[in-house]
C-alpha cells in the first residue's frame, strides 16, 4: 500500500534503550520459571528491563540490559539491539 508518502532518511538500527538490550524467551517454564531466569541474569550482572506479563506460558520474553552476550539457562536470546551500532 503506498502513501503517497516521500522520505529520504536512511534507516539506521539502534535503540532508545540505552547500551545493549536483549530479548530472550523463558522456553519451559515448567523447567526453569521466568523468576529463575530473571534472578540468574541478575546474578550474571545484567539489569532486567522488562518481563511480559504472562510468566506462566512457554516463550514468556525478558528484556535484558548489559554489555556481554546473556547465556541464561533454560532461556533462548530471541534479538540483540546495539544503541549505537557501529
Amino acid at each position: 500500500m503506498a502513501y503517497g508518502i516521500t522520505d529520504t532518511r536512511a534507516v539506521a538500527a539502534g535503540n532508545g534503550l540505552g547500551g545493549k538490550t536483549h530479548v530472550l524467551t523463558v522456553d519451559d517454564v515448567s523447567a526453569v520459571s521466568v523468576a529463575t531466569a530473571v534472578a540468574e541474569a541478575q546474578y550474571e550482572g545484567f539489569t532486567v528491563v522488562a518481563v511480559e506479563d504472562d510468566i506462566a506460558s512457554d516463550g514468556c520474553h525478558i528484556a535484558l540490559q548489559g554489555t556481554a552476550t546473556p547465556s541464561i539457562g533454560g532461556c533462548t536470546l530471541v534479538v540483540t539491539f546495539d544503541q549505537n551500532p557501529a
